[in-house]
């Protein structure tokens, strides 16, 4: 079909588009959780598929061309999102740290709060990053990890607890 497309047939454009958008939609369920997110960035795919046409050859394979189209985005987001992270490090930390005395620099606050989440149990972990770094309502949570909503918010609780009682142990 994408031979198709680049000679000029629309008609087969929009189907190789709407054929990929399917096979990038599950690609993409697997590695973010965030419906959103996971539509933002299948946009962003399918537009640099079609910036990038006119460099597919037609005796290569088509799927391994958009696969790295796609990770090469998916790479870009996950950095996007590491970013987000970062900030979130920095914000959290004002409201788990209560011992207002002397503190550390904003970058050494940062890297221990992000230790700390670090060594938290696994489900703990996902729990945080999800409600936290993805932006994700509990109830999203509750749906993609099938636990109740009130599950959810104690594990999180229960993270958000081991991380101020680690901090204000260290101080």
């Amino acid at each position: 079909m994408m031979v198709e497309a680049q000679a000029g047939n629309s008609e087969a454009y929009h189907n190789l588009l709407s054929k990929i958008s399917d096979i990038l939609s599950g690609f993409l369920a697997r590695r973010i959780y965030s419906f959103d997110d996971r539509e933002d960035v299948l946009q962003e795919i399918l537009i640099a598929i079609h910036r990038s046409r006119h460099t597919y050859l037609p005796t290569k394979p088509f799927h391994p061309w958009m696969y790295a189209i796609a990770k090469n985005i998916l790479y870009k987001y996950y950095k996007k999102v590491n970013q987000q992270y970062s900030r979130f490090v920095e914000i959290e930390m004002n409201q788990l740290v209560s011992n207002k005395e002397i503190q550390p620099n904003e970058k050494e606050k940062a890297d221990k709060i992000l230790l700390l989440i670090q060594e938290l149990p696994k489900k703990q972990r996902d729990i945080i990053s999800m409600l936290k770094i993805q932006g994700l309502a509990v109830k999203e949570v509750s749906l993609k990890l099938r636990m109740s909503e009130a599950n959810v918010r104690v594990i999180a609780h229960r993270g958000y607890q081991t991380i101020r009682i680690k901090i204000n142990d260290e101080n």
